[in-house]
């Protein structure tokens, strides 16, 4: 967890590792330390790669003298972010690696809060306050802590003065962020944290000074979005930025009721499962909960759609359609820089209205995205899966095919993602034969269900840029032609909303590819034959 500079310097000088002698009783087996003193906190698991193990790992790995590279983590709301910082502080402290924490919020009243959380861990370890030699207490408000194991820390709120921090002799050794971005702030206010951190904060810490930012992502501008984007030119001895969402892969559909509901996804860490998710959801709201939990920030109004009032249904009021496709805009690596995957899935009825059925957009892998498009497909009865083919070229049809013997596969040593796909293709299979035999199939000539027919499309050949296909697709909504059927809307009005003025585009895109197949632009003459 130390940075190639502090490394270098321990091995130059090894006394230094002398100074990170821990006090009796204290050690850096952080585990054990919490298990002792505070179980209740490690009621749910820290798996040894998860989050909270790792920024454990760099707090107990703190030694006097030496300057670790600083720790950017983006956490979900929920997610026992401040949790862990108030009790890393805590354990530092307690063992003696730092004397001086500087808790930073964006608003004084914040850090405050987390300073008191701090003193009640104090006082439940028997920590006891610092006195002068009249016996008086040296330190012990809301907003400053002065232990008599000569640990110190103060509260700080960008949104108070700040003229230079220091205590006695002591400069801050440890500086915390957190809390400091504000859902509503502006650009102003932005510019003005940043500018009080990079010139009135950062430059105030001892040279061994260690640095945590922890945040969940509230907007696209935050202090948080411009760290890990780049934009903010600070905190660049660092280690990697880790950026981590509630749920790796959410879905959700809204209910009848109008309520929305979790229907899958894999949560980053067992305190905050799929219950408490949607516990969440029912308190917070699901804006709330995309931008607090999800990191899925606020996008800009004034898009090429954002004039419409979408036609509505419910799945109940679906007419019989007549075809039916899964539509997918795919990216080619699965990494913190890549584009998003959008799949969008849609049919048409007789009189020609296109019901838009099912919308997604994550980033994941090409197999992944592939997958959870031939399941969207088998499960709706679609006719073909098509795929946009100007990243990647002929190869899809290799990773589409892959995706399929994967689906259809066994064995226990798959991915957990895969294994949920296989456990879902399992449930239609078994529909598809029941419905078979019912309809009087002898059960020897029952078959397992088969691919849908693979379809592929290139932006540049004479559909023009992804504006001009979208003024095309957006002719039809104003004809009003096109119907949101209720369930995922969301995901798909929120992709139409942005666009173009913002990225991602890739689930606009899918649905112009989905709606210009169904409405005659892209169907090959077999293609349309097949469905029968």
């Amino acid at each position: 967890m130390l940075s190639r500079l502090a490394k270098a310097r321990l091995a130059a000088d090894p006394g230094l590792a002398a100074l990170a002698v821990p006090r009796a009783g204290v050690g850096n087996d952080w585990r054990a330390w919490l298990a002792e003193h505070f179980p209740a906190y490690t009621a749910a698991p820290m798996p040894p790669d998860g989050r909270h193990a790792e920024l454990w790992g760099w707090f107990a790995a703190l030694t006097p003298g030496i300057k670790p590279a600083a720790r950017i983590e983006i956490w979900s709301r929920g997610g026992a972010k401040s949790s862990t910082a108030e009790l890393g502080t805590t354990h530092t402290g307690h063992r003696g690696a730092r004397r001086f924490a500087l808790y930073v919020s964006g608003a004084q009243a914040q850090a405050d809060k987390h300073v008191q959380s701090i003193a009640a861990l104090f006082e439940h370890l028997g920590i006891e306050r610092a006195v002068n030699k009249y016996n008086q207490s040296k330190g012990w408000t809301q907003q400053i802590l002065r232990a008599a194991n000569g640990f110190n820390v103060v509260s700080l709120g960008l949104d108070a003065g700040v003229r230079g921090v220091k205590l006695d002799q002591y400069r801050p050794d440890v500086i915390i962020f957190d809390d400091v971005d504000n859902r509503h702030d502006s650009a102003a206010v932005v510019a003005k944290k940043i500018k009080t951190i990079t010139e009135s904060i950062l430059p105030t810490g001892a040279p061994d000074c260690a640095v945590l930012f922890i945040q969940n992502m509230v907007h696209k501008d935050s202090v948080a979005a411009q760290i890990v984007d780049g934009r903010a030119p600070f905190l660049l001895d660092r280690d990697p930025i880790r950026v981590e969402p509630a749920v790796v892969g959410l879905t959700y559909e809204q209910t009848d009721a109008g309520t929305f509901r979790i229907t899958g996804g894999i949560p980053t860490w067992e305190g905050q499962s799929l219950v408490v998710c949607q516990s969440q959801i029912n308190d917070w709201g699901l804006t709330a909960f995309l931008g607090e939990a999800q990191h899925e920030v606020s996008e800009p109004d004034g898009g090429m759609y954002s004039h419409l009032a979408y036609r509505r249904c419910k799945w109940a009021d679906i007419p019989p359609l007549v075809r039916c496709c899964v539509w997918c805009d795919p990216a080619v690596t699965n990494t913190d820089d890549s584009d998003c995957h959008g799949v969008q899935a849609d049919g048409i009825s007789a009189d020609g209205t296109v019901y838009r059925l099912f919308s997604w957009e994550q980033r994941t892998t090409p197999q992944d995205v592939l997958c959870r498009a031939i399941l969207k497909g088998l499960e709706l009865g679609a006719q073909i899966i098509g795929v946009e083919t100007d990243q990647g070229g002929d190869t899809w049809q290799s990773v589409f095919n892959e995706a399929w013997r994967a689906l259809s596969g066994e064995g226990e040593d798959a991915p957990p993602l895969l294994q949920q796909h296989r456990a879902a293709f399992r449930v239609l299979n078994e529909a598809h034969r029941e419905r078979t035999c019912a309809a009087g199939v002898p059960e020897d000539a029952i078959r397992n269900l088969e691919c849908p027919a693979f379809r592929s499309a290139k932006a540049g050949q004479g559909y023009g840029g992804k504006i001009e296909r979208g003024s095309k697709m957006l002719a039809d909504y104003e004809r009003a032609r096109i119907v949101h059927v209720e369930g995922t809307h969301i995901v798909l009005e929120r992709a139409l909303k942005r666009f173009p003025k913002a990225k991602p585009f890739d689930l606009h895109d899918a649905a112009f590819w989905s709606w210009n197949w169904l409405s005659g632009g892209g169907m090959s003459n077999s293609a349309v034959g097949a469905f029968g």
